[in-house]
């Protein structure tokens, strides 16, 4: 567990900002993996309540991906302690890089003096899935294995980023995911765009994924709050 961070964050609505992704039947997803499908199980009329049986891939939206996503032996998404998704945020803005490229060491290190110890870095690339046709959903930025050695090097407790992946579509050995998921860091993909309101800032983040134990990752909900 962190060691007691005293910090204060606001509560108004206007303080508490979304960067989910809504989850729906035909949303963007990670190409190859299942669309999601909403059915109602019961409904009112016939029975007493509404319920929907719900199927959708463990890494749909918004999610985090647990150790067992990549590492057979690997810690399921049940075993990560709520920590590791919760706690000051540094917002870093790689949109300069152009679509389908790699961010390096070299690109992290002009926010050197930003990042502290046990920090959250959110990436934004300005990649959005619904602006993109199907064909070019394999198209987007993400961290070269030397960004990756610059987090944990940097001792950076949890990595987010706006697109489908931390990794380059069509990865051999899922290296980047290996670094970083074998130090413990945690790693959210799939924010939304509203991350672009708040690069260079820092925030407070809650990401939480269901508890569903023995699985690889989950959808998750990322709240930002405004730092008093």
């Amino acid at each position: 567990m962190d060691e007691k961070v005293n910090v204060r964050v606001r509560l108004e609505s206007s303080s508490i900002h979304e960067l989910s992704r809504l989850i729906f039947g035909d949303m963007p997803v990670y190409p190859g993996e299942p669309q999601p499908e909403f059915k109602p199980y019961f409904t009112i009329g016939t029975d007493k309540v509404n319920v929907s049986q719900l199927r959708l891939g463990s890494h749909t939206g918004t999610h985090v991906d647990a150790p067992k996503h990549f590492f057979s032996e690997g810690d399921s998404v049940d075993k990560i302690t709520p920590e590791t998704f919760i706690g000051e945020a540094v917002i870093l803005d790689m949109s300069y890089k152009e679509t389908g490229q790699g961010i390096t060491d070299a690109d992290l290190d002009s926010y050197s003096n930003s990042v502290n110890a046990r920090d959250i870095i959110l990436i934004y690339t300005g990649y959005d899935p619904l602006q993109e046709q199907n064909n070019s959903w394999k198209n987007f930025s993400y961290l070269e294995a030397s960004a990756a050695r610059w987090i944990v090097n940097r001792k950076v407790k949890c990595l987010g980023i706006d697109t489908f992946s931390v990794e380059k579509y069509g990865f051999d050995e899922g290296t980047v995911h290996k670094t970083l998921l074998a130090k413990e860091i945690g790693i959210i993909e799939g924010l939304s765009q509203e991350l672009k309101n708040f690069v260079g800032k820092r925030m407070f983040l809650v990401c939480l994924p269901l508890l569903l134990k023995g699985i690889d990752g989950s959808p998750a909900r990322a709240i930002l709050f405004d730092i008093v």
